[in-house]
């Protein structure tokens, strides 16, 4: 409907142009007629909604393909999940947003387990993780690959005790993953909560890692919080 009355408006225009261009040239100095001025003015309308549609069209697909470029620069391609220069981006908002929490974790044992059974066996399993804790966790959480087997979620309005509920209810899920062509895959989680840990996001980032380092030296498979 839109373009119907661009079309129409195009042919408007060419017309009360036409109409102009008839009255600055009278017919007896001229071959010109009103149907010749008529016709020329839908030609312009036209011509120039043709021109209009192609430029739309064309600024449309720019568009399209700036916004898949910026989507491909902040997402992993092999998990789908956001990556790090996402992270980088996101925690430049985070602070002074009220208070959230921040969750690292790691596959356990994940280096031998790619060297027994080859990355193409461990890019499946970094796939199946990234896709349990996406149906895990709230549509507002962000979930990104901060590097190799390590995963962080951004968990806004979110405090330390449901925070806490959060990285179990990950863990559970993925020790349940279907195991039966390799052994059982665990994962450990550090969490840290502001403003309990830290007042601004580097000190939270310092926290989550500590206390992912702890879960890891204290026996894998386990939440620990700072």
């Amino acid at each position: 409907m839109s373009k119907l009355w661009l079309l129409i408006a195009m042919i408007l225009t060419g017309i009360i142009y036409a109409a102009v261009l008839l009255y600055f040239i009278p017919m007896s100095q001229s071959n010109i007629t009103l149907l010749h001025c008529i016709l020329l003015g839908v030609l312009f309308g036209v011509v120039n909604f043709i021109v209009a549609v192609l430029y739309y069209k064309r600024n449309k697909k720019l568009k399209h393909l700036n916004q898949q470029l910026k989507s491909n620069l902040m997402t992993d391609s092999l998990t789908g999940l956001l990556n790090r220069r996402a992270f980088d981006q996101a925690i430049k908002d985070v602070d002074g947003r009220g208070y959230y929490s921040l969750i690292f974790l790691d596959i356990d044992n994940f280096r031998d387990f790619n060297n027994r059974f080859g990355h193409d066996i461990g890019d499946n399993v970094l796939r199946k993780v990234g896709e349990t804790i996406q149906a895990c966790v709230r549509a507002s959480d962000r979930v990104y690959r901060y590097g190799g087997e390590e995963i962080t979620l951004v968990l806004m309005d979110c405090d330390k005790k449901n925070a806490l509920r959060m990285a179990e209810k990950i863990r559970s899920a993925i020790s349940q993953l279907d195991h039966q062509a390799y052994p059982q895959i665990t994962v450990s989680l550090g969490v840290s909560s502001y403003p309990d840990d830290g007042l601004v996001i580097n000190d939270l980032i310092v926290a989550s890692d500590k206390a992912l380092l702890k879960a890891k030296q204290s026996g894998k498979n386990r939440t620990i919080s700072c």
